[in-house]
Formats: structure tokens, sequence, C-alpha cells
């Protein structure tokens, strides 16, 4: 039974994610929010576990790193809030979306979001270990006195290279939807907090692979 390798790259350089243009967005317009919580350690264990209700937040500790696991499925859940125990999940319902960011709450402080993956082999089962074999990139979101919109969609579009043990090429997806990887076995976010209280993501959803590129402005 052949081995299967993985290679990639994330399209998550920081000019890639804040310079992109968007299909036809209003801004306004309906769209799903999730706020990331920073809260101090005194106040961690008094933060209740949700698990699949219709909540939109999520708690985490203000300064040192968590994993927040995404998965896609039929709607927005919340299936863990409470990631002041180094790990929260949320789901996101089926579909494309444009995503965006913001830190607001004390100005100076920052968080630091690092995408990850892992694949699985679809003939024995396992999951492989790709994380040496490619780098995901990062991006830094700060608060300032006047928080700006930061597109982000660049962290769930992915070129990936699956190899057999070989070395000859088994499956090539470039410019995919991190969750339209049948290989995909677990996305998540390395969040390095440093004092951010609240990161807000917002969700619109599109009729189609939004596109990536380096040469146009956020609106």
């Amino acid at each position: 039974m052949k081995t299967k390798l993985v290679m990639g790259i994330f399209l998550v350089i920081a000019f890639v994610i804040t310079m992109c243009p968007v299909q036809a967005l209003d801004f306004n317009g309906p769209h799903e929010n999730l706020n990331i919580i920073g809260v101090s350690k005194d106040k961690a264990s008094n933060v209740p576990a949700w698990s699949n209700e219709n909540r939109h937040a999520m708690f985490v500790p203000l300064d040192r790193k968590i994993n927040i696991y995404m998965t896609q499925g039929d709607d927005f859940a919340m299936v863990d809030a409470d990631g002041t125990d180094g790990v929260a999940r949320f789901n996101l319902a089926d579909g494309y979306y444009e995503v965006f960011i913001r830190a607001v709450g004390t100005p100076n402080k920052e968080v630091t979001i690092t995408p990850e993956a892992t694949y699985w082999d679809s003939e024995t089962g396992e999951p492989i270990d790709a994380t040496t074999d490619f780098y995901l990139g990062s991006i830094t979101v700060k608060h300032t006195k006047k928080p700006v919109w930061e597109r982000v969609t660049g962290m769930f579009i992915a070129d990936v290279v699956l190899y057999n043990d070989d070395g000859s090429i088994l499956d090539t997806y470039d410019n995919t939807w991190i969750f339209d990887i049948p290989e995909l076995y677990e996305y998540w976010w390395n969040y390095d907090n440093h004092g951010c209280k609240n990161l807000q993501v917002r969700f619109y959803k599109v009729d189609s692979l939004p596109v990536v590129v380096n040469d146009d402005p956020t609106p």
C-alpha cells in the first residue's frame, strides 16, 4: 500500500490577504458573525462550555496560543466556545465565503493567526503529518484607534500537492477552497493572542470560489 506525502502552500502572505478584489459584495448585507473574545486568567474558569448552540462568540486566553479548529457542514454552529483550555471549535455552513476580520478593544494589542492543516490517507484512514512539508503563512492583526476590516479569504484557499512514496504526484489542488480537498483531515487556526480582547470575523456567503490575487486593494 502506498504512503502519501503532502506538500502545499496557503495563499496567506500578508499582502495577498489585504490586497485582493472581491465579488460584488454588500458589506452591510447578510453575513455570519464570529467574535473571538480574549479573557484573563482569573475569568477563564467562569467561561461556559457552550456546544452546538446558536452562539456567535468563543472565548480564548488573552496571553497565549490556542488552536481554533474549523469544519464545514450544514449550519453555522459553535461546537466548543470555551477555548481557555487550549482548544475551540466551530462549524461553517456549506458554501464559499468572503472572510473579513478586525481587532477591537484595547489599542496596540494584537493577535497572530497561522492557518494549519493535516491530511489523511484515504487508503489507510490514517492522518498524514504534513506540518514539516510546507509553510502555511500567518497574519498579525492589530487594534488601532480606528479598527479596519481586513480581507482574509485567502486563509481558506490553498494550493496542495499530494505525492506517492515514489515521488510521483497523486493529486494536485490549485486555488482550492480548503474544505473541498477530500484528503483534508483537520484545519485550524493557531491563534497566538497578545492582549486582543475581541477579534471580529465576518463570513459573507458568495456564489462561487472567491478570487485571491494581489493587484487590487480591498474595498
